[in-house]
């Protein structure tokens, strides 16, 4: 006879069988966990592939971590897929990680995949964001599937997504740059339908687009359509069309815009007259740009550092010196911060006029006021000592340089090393000529360092020259036989 079963076998089956189940799961829990903390990313997504397999559901936290993780690594793909499992599994992503899988995915040219995701998203109540959109229509633009990207956008507003105001701009600037402004303007009309009512920004998209692309008269046509619509115009709108018209010398033009502005009492603020100065600057019309400054005061617009900047970098490049320094006081009187590129502006046009003993005063000035100099500051200086065969003080500041780890141009070696051969300093020349091979040894030919010693010796130098040429057979730059052009 056989032994009767017990009464409660297969209750204690079931329970060995569920103690089995929780104990795998966790050790796939940990092994995933540890994967995801080690930044073993291909062999986590091989855990949660086995997780499925065997029907266990892997930790969502994990998955947002490994999403993020294979998306910056460049494994769009492999992120995709598991997204895929955690929402089938039943849990929701949140938007950053979606906008991130989204934007590679675009940026590798997949766009349905893109798309893939957006749905999944509404699938979990992952809620999209402008971004989202934003990335998605920039991905078909860059496809030239523009009439897609306006139908996309219209079937998002009439699900009921938020009529986001930077993705309609958006889209009607991509639309106006690659379609034309009269295009622009049907979509317009369309978004305008869904509910998507355009406003000033949306309208100055438009107006820079249609500048930028050479067409004032479409300008003109929107900037009408902007008053039939019962907006007015902001700052920005009148600086898109100013910057436009000087930029094609309009200047009758800009006549009349400054009248309509005025008529509107719309003055112009410091940033429409720093446009003028910039392009009376840029045109060479200096006298004109010092005659926008004097506007400005009397209106009362005070000049801001920009204003300043622009008038010093032109004026220098004149060689108008004391002009410069007279802008310069007025920044300081008028208790603007001096910055960098403000010193370095003057400081290069007293070296290039041979004022080094004020150009120096400026450097020890700046540096008292905490503000750092950089390559363009020393350059400058060494160039203004080299000119003034002050080579002691050019070789020092050289060698500050190359201490401070700052990169010297070419042109700044060539001319230390020219004026300590002037001052039959061959070996200080040959030193400086190693250093700059060390530094540029792979970047010059052979043939202009060999236009080097030429020059020094056309110059009567024949010693420094014979001395640089064998620096630079040393450092393997020459060959020997090279030696007959020294005296040729």
């Amino acid at each position: 006879m056989k032994p009767s079963k017990p009464l409660n076998y297969n209750s204690d089956k079931v329970a060995n069988g569920a103690c089995l189940s929780n104990h795998k799961a966790l050790c796939y829990a940990d092994s995933l966990r540890r994967c995801c903390n080690s930044g073993k990313l291909v062999q986590a997504c091989r855990v949660i592939d086995e997780m499925v397999f065997h029907g266990q559901v892997p930790d969502f936290k994990c998955c947002v971590r490994l999403i993020r993780g294979l998306v910056r690594t460049g494994k769009a793909n492999k992120a995709r897929h598991v997204l895929e499992v955690m929402v089938l599994s039943g849990g929701v992503p949140d938007t950053i990680t979606c906008n991130m899988l989204i934007a590679r995915l675009c940026c590798e040219g997949q766009l349905s995949s893109a798309m893939e995701v957006l749905e999944d998203m509404r699938f979990t109540g992952c809620s999209p964001s402008g971004i989202t959109f934003n990335t998605l229509i920039r991905c078909m633009c860059s496809k030239h599937l523009y009439d897609s990207a306006v139908s996309f956008w219209k079937d998002q507003l009439r699900v009921g997504w938020p009529p986001y105001e930077m993705t309609s701009t958006l889209l009607i600037d991509l639309v106006c740059k690659n379609c034309g402004p009269l295009r622009a303007l049907e979509v317009l009309d369309e978004l305008a339908l869904e509910g998507c009512q355009p406003d000033v920004v949306t309208y100055n998209a438009l107006i820079s687009a249609s500048c930028k692309a050479g067409s004032l008269k479409a300008a003109k046509m929107i900037l009408t359509r902007f008053a039939a619509e019962g907006l007015t115009p902001n700052g920005t709108t009148y600086c898109i069309l100013l910057h436009s018209l000087c930029d094609k010398r309009r200047w009758s033009a800009v006549g009349y815009l400054l009248a309509h502005m005025r008529q509107v009492n719309h003055e112009p603020d410091v940033t429409a007259y720093n446009i003028f100065i910039n392009y009376f600057c840029k045109y060479g019309y200096l006298d004109q740009a010092i005659d926008v400054l004097d506007i400005m005061v009397s209106r009362k617009c005070f000049p801001d550092i920009v204003t300043y900047n622009t008038l010093l970098n032109a004026i220098s490049k004149k060689g108008m010196v004391e002009e410069a320094l007279s802008i310069f006081q007025s920044i300081r009187e008028n208790g603007h911060q001096v910055v960098l590129i403000t010193y370095n502006t003057l400081i290069d046009a007293l070296a290039k006029k041979g004022e080094v003993i004020k150009a120096m005063a400026l450097f020890d000035e700046m540096r008292s006021g905490g503000i750092s100099p950089d390559n363009v500051t020393y350059g400058s200086l060494v160039m203004g000592f080299s000119k003034k065969n002050m080579t002691e003080e050019a070789l020092e500041l050289l060698n500050q340089m190359l201490a401070l780890g700052f990169e010297v141009k070419t042109t700044t070696f060539v001319m230390v090393i020219q004026a300590l051969c002037r001052d039959c300093k061959a070996e200080a020349a040959a030193e400086i000529l190693g250093v700059m091979v060390s530094k540029n040894s792979n970047l010059i030919r052979s043939a202009f360092y060999l236009s080097i010693v030429t020059r020094v010796a056309k110059s009567g130098h024949l010693k420094e020259a014979q001395m640089l040429h064998q620096e630079l057979v040393k450092c393997k730059v020459l060959k020997e036989d090279s030696k007959f052009k020294l005296t040729s």
